[in-house]
Order: C-alpha cells, then structure tokens, then sequence
C-alpha cells in the first residue's frame, strides 16, 4: 500500500519525537529521586538496565508482531503506554514501584520502534534512505528535548513534574489515531520476487538471512563504538586539561554532529547506494577517531564534527539496508537492527571502561578503531555476497 508522504512521514515523525521525549528524562531526575528515596547508585543502574533491557531485547518480538498486526494502533497504544506510565515516575515512592514503571514502560519503545520504521520504510522506495533520516532525527530531537521539558516542570510542580508527559502524550496519540489512511498495511511480502522454484526461493532466503545478519553484525560494532566514545569522552577531555563545561560542549558538538549526519546519509544512501554509505562511514570512523586524538584546538573539534556525521550516516542506512535485504518481515529486521544491534553497545562500553582501568583512557578510547574496522569487513563481505549470490534473486 502506498501513501502520500506527508500523510505518513510527518505524523509517525511526531510519534517518534513524542515517544523519545517521554523515554529519556530519567538522569536528570535520579539525582532527586537518590535524595528522596534514598538510592544507591547500584540501584540506579538496576533501573537503567531494567530499561534497556525491555528496550532492546525485547523489540525483536514486537517488530515480529508488526508484520502481523495494524501498525497504526501499535504506534498509537505505544505512544499512550509509555507516556502514562513513564508519567507516573514522578509520582511514586516505592523503589520496585520505579522499577516496575520504567520497565513496563520500556516495553511502549519497544513495540514502538519496528512498527514506526516499518510504516516509514513503506512511504516510498525510491527515498526511502532520506524518509528513515528524517524518522531519526525526529527521534533525536525528542532525546534532546525530554531533560529541558521536565527539568522546567519540576522547577514548577516538583518531582510530579513528570506527570506532563501524559496529556502530551495522549494528545499526540489522540491525532495519530485520528488520522486514517496511513499505518494500516502489514508485509506482505512473504516471497522473494523472482523466487519460482523451491531451489531459487531457498537460495534468495538464505541470501537474505545472511546480509542481515552481517547488517546486524556491522551495527553491533558501530553501537559499541558510539556509546564507549559518548560514555568516556566527558573524562578524556578533562583528562586532557579541558574545563567540565568545555567538555561538555564537546560532547554536544558530537550529539549535534550525529544528527546531521543522520539526515545527509540516508539522502547520500538513495544516491549512491546502501552498503557503500554505510561501508565509507565505518571505513573513515578509525582515522578520524585517530586524528580527534592526535589534533589540537580548531583540528580537534573539525574531528570530533565528523566523527558524529560518520556515525549519523550510517544509522539510517543499516535500518533501510534491514528492510530490503528481510523484505519478508520488515518490522523484525528493523527490530533487530534498533534492538539486537545496539545492545552491545552497553557491554562495549564496559569492556572499553574496563580496559582503561587495566592501562589507560587514551589507550582504551584508541582501541576503539578496531570495532568500525569489524563492521567495515561486515559491510563489504554482505557486499559481495549480494552482488555475486544475490543480485538476481
């Protein structure tokens, strides 16, 4: 089914923002709630991992569900559950009752992702690299917003600050809901075009299979290269006679820098091809997490620019290059790209920690070169398995 795109992009745009701006309040309320629950920082990581976890592990079962179910009341429920409950937040003083909330609450972003990129992923297929940038950056946008809304309402109603979130978020559902014409198709592709004999159909599954397991193995590394460098860059710097709030600059120079490349490679990716943008970004990651380290002054923060561009561009990329090489199911390869694929960052970025605790935190961030290098062989090999395997598939 094909939609004008105004009707679909921009709606589960907002939906996106929405969903993002109700997720990612919680570091700038841990702090209260440390005082007026009495919280160790143990029990703040338990927290932050009961979220990620139902975040990410648990989204390769909701983008199996949205190739099943109307896309549309699964972006609309997701969008009302997780802005109630992460709404609630505020309002509780039982710490499992924290626990519980934002766990379930996880579970909103997780039926949320797959379903949104797979109705993206449907507007056109011609752009389809430049509808999931702006899918994303959406959603970054929303990252970045969700701290300041809730940081002003609970200098206005305090702690239960957070209760703002849900009218917004029902709102938003309320008009999602209201609009008809869009999210209401589901894949239907279950065979590969071409594929007439048992022999061909075989052959074209387990060409798929294998690109998006590479395409899944190539944004495993560049998740744990992301979060290693935004979780240790902050300390580095100071490291390196660099004030906090300086520092801290830097760190939103990368943000910044990875929206922007978020938007230019899925635009470039329509141009000049899937694999090679995503194949260039990772190539270049090493040299120019080298030359950021190496440089000095001006140098440095052109480096650190395009570090975050490198990262942006190929975000985009690896979910659209899910969805054509898994026609089959297009909310299960987003699902497990978004989900599967970033959960190494965390794991990552203790094991790069870990690694500076043995020798240092320059050595540590330098190492980091080698898992760009990993998902640039994944890129290329997936390259050559589909054009001398699969092309004609």
């Amino acid at each position: 089914m094909n939609w004008h795109p105004i009707r679909i992009l921009y709606p589960v745009a907002l939906a996106h923002l929405t969903i993002e701006l109700c997720n990612n309040y919680l570091p700038v309320v841990y702090p209260i709630l440390i005082v007026s629950m009495g919280l160790s920082y143990t029990q703040v990581g338990l927290v932050t991992l009961v979220g990620t976890v139902g975040t990410t592990l648990v989204q390769p079962l909701f983008g199996y569900l949205s190739d099943r179910w109307e896309r549309r009341h699964i972006i609309t429920f997701s969008l009302m559950w997780l802005g109630i409950l992460m709404g609630l937040v505020g309002l509780t003083r039982s710490y499992w009752l924290l626990v519980l909330l934002v766990g379930l609450g996880s579970l909103g972003s997780a039926a949320f992702h797959p379903a949104g990129a797979s109705v993206i992923g449907s507007v056109t297929t011609t752009r389809r690299g430049a509808t999931l940038s702006i899918f994303s950056v959406s959603g970054t946008l929303g990252t970045a917003l969700s701290p300041l809304l809730i940081t002003a309402s609970i200098g206005w109603l305090a702690l239960s600050g957070t209760t703002v979130l849900i009218p917004i978020a029902l709102l938003i559902a309320l008009l999602l809901h209201r609009q008809s014409g869009w999210g209401t198709g589901t894949s239907s592709s279950s065979e590969p075009a071409g594929a007439q004999t048992a022999e061909d159909r075989a052959r074209a599954q387990n060409c798929s299979l294998a690109g998006l397991i590479l395409v899944i193995l190539a944004v495993m590394c560049r998740s744990w290269f992301q979060l290693s460098l935004v979780t240790y860059l902050p300390e580095w710097l100071q490291g390196q006679g660099w004030s906090a709030v300086k520092s801290g600059q830097i760190l939103t120079t990368l943000l910044v820098s990875i929206s922007i490349g978020t938007l230019i490679g899925g635009t470039l990716s329509d141009r000049i091809g899937r694999w090679q943008v995503l194949a260039l970004s990772l190539g270049l990651l090493g040299p120019m997490q080298w030359l950021f380290m190496a440089a000095g002054g001006p140098a440095q923060v052109g480096a650190v620019i395009l570090v975050g561009v490198l990262l942006g561009a190929s975000l985009p990329v690896s979910i659209v290059m899910a969805q054509e090489t898994w026609p089959r199911g297009v909310g299960l390869a987003s699902a497990l790209v978004m989900g599967l694929g970033w959960l190494p960052g965390g794991i990552g970025a203790s094991f790069t920690g870990l690694f500076a605790d043995q020798t240092s935190l320059t050595a540590a961030l330098r190492w980091l070169a080698i898992p760009p290098g990993l998902g640039l062989v994944c890129a290329l090999i997936y390259a050559t398995i589909w054009s001398r395997y699969c092309k004609d598939r």
